[in-house]
């Protein structure tokens, strides 16, 4: 097992897996073995081999003062910010049991940093289908389908009644 992740396994328990049908958004993958890391590292899906969380790409850069702070680790700030298949939002995912994790001033602060930036940032619990939209225009509730056979997510409008 080789990773650059430390003892943070938040990846594995607050995503579903396309891979591995049975391993769903909020469940821990039974792969994980917590605070280690991923007991079929080499041989894992290539969902989990291309995944690379915000802080973990962070710590790539070569200017120390562009890495997030290790406090905004996933498994210490329970939030896992990743991309979204929107170039213009942000996913914040929220551990189990933290739900509003997003709302600790650390994180906030990184919102904010990407809300200034013109980003969105969506805030929520894995799987969830009612979240936080924090953008330029402040915090609003966003509805998301329910998850797909890959766990994937979409916006969906929902009519005022």
């Amino acid at each position: 097992m080789t990773n650059h992740c430390g003892s943070c396994t938040a990846c594995c328990r607050v995503f579903a897996i396309a891979e591995m049908p049975e391993k769903k958004a909020g469940d821990w993958c039974t792969h994980c073995t917590i605070g280690k890391g991923c007991k079929i590292y080499e041989e894992r899906p290539p969902t989990c081999f291309d995944f690379e969380c915000l802080w973990l790409a962070s710590q790539k850069r070569e200017n120390p003062d562009e890495r997030l702070a290790a406090s905004l680790r996933p498994d210490r700030c329970k939030v896992v910010f990743a991309p979204s298949t929107n170039p213009n939002i942000m996913s914040a995912t929220t551990m189990p049991g933290a739900k509003l994790a997003w709302q600790k001033p650390d994180v906030l602060a990184l919102i904010q940093k990407m809300t200034d930036a013109g980003m969105g940032v969506v805030c929520g619990a894995p799987a969830s289908t009612e979240r936080t939209m924090v953008d330029r225009n402040g915090p609003h509730t966003v509805y998301l389908t329910e998850p797909d056979e890959h766990g994937m997510q979409y916006n969906i409008e929902k009519e005022d009644t």
